[in-house]
């Protein structure tokens, strides 16, 4: 299976059948993606919410007919009513998919559409693909079930928000790495706006400290999963 790191929280998956997973795709207006909407085309979008640098470009990316989007109930019904397939979940629930097990999980923040509706609970996403398990935080604050959700699923990829303001910071995330427990740990929503701009390295430099494996990705990388996962 193929990661690669699309900027912010974007992320594309590939799985060893071919089969497209696009996370959070925050591309067109996002001044740091190497990477556009246009060049893009998924079986399954997975948002954590609503807001217009998680959302995204979804919606012109998706196929209407072929794409189905997987996110919350609430954002689902917004979505489907402009004429999209969706899957609708809600945090705690499960679904085992063509591709793998998807499972959404707390997260500590907002969700309002860029248009003002309210998209229902921000979420995480802990995948399960052959094996192999990613969990993608969403937008979080720092949270003690963090280690509850690593007791239960054993992580082999944290993909985690360090930027501050808005989420955790490298201080937090670094905390939640020691609560969560993964094989490797990939910063992710930070640097895209003033407001969140960090030194990544330090982050990774601090798991270093702690016994941590991370692993700063560039822009458009990407990375080839599940070959060490155990």
């Amino acid at each position: 299976m193929i990661m690669q790191y699309l900027g912010h929280s974007a992320f594309r998956l590939v799985t060893d059948q071919g089969i497209r997973i696009l996370i959070d795709p925050y591309l067109d207006k996002n001044p740091l993606a190497t990477i556009k909407a246009k060049q893009l085309k998924a079986e399954y979008i997975i948002v954590t919410h609503a807001h217009g640098d998680h959302l995204g470009d979804t919606l012109s990316i998706a196929d209407t007919q072929k794409t189905i989007i997987i996110c919350v109930s609430e954002l689902a019904n917004i979505i489907s009513k402009k004429g999209y397939k969706v899957h609708a979940m809600q945090i705690g629930g499960a679904f085992q998919f063509e591709f793998g097990r998807v499972k959404l999980v707390q997260a500590l923040h907002g969700s309002v559409t860029p248009d003002g509706n309210y998209g229902g609970l921000a979420a995480g996403i802990v995948l399960t693909i052959n094996g192999t398990s990613i969990y993608h935080c969403g937008d979080t604050g720092l949270f003690g079930d963090m280690q509850l959700i690593g007791q239960l699923n054993k992580i082999h990829y944290l993909l985690i928000p360090i930027g501050g303001n808005y989420t955790m910071d490298i201080e937090d995330a670094a905390y939640a790495v020691g609560l969560i427990k993964p094989m490797l740990s990939i910063p992710m929503h930070y640097n895209t706006f003033p407001v969140i701009r960090v030194n990544p390295m330090d982050f990774v430099d601090k798991l270093e400290t702690m016994g941590y494996e991370g692993k700063v990705m560039a822009i458009g990388e990407e990375m080839e999963l599940g070959k060490n996962s155990k």
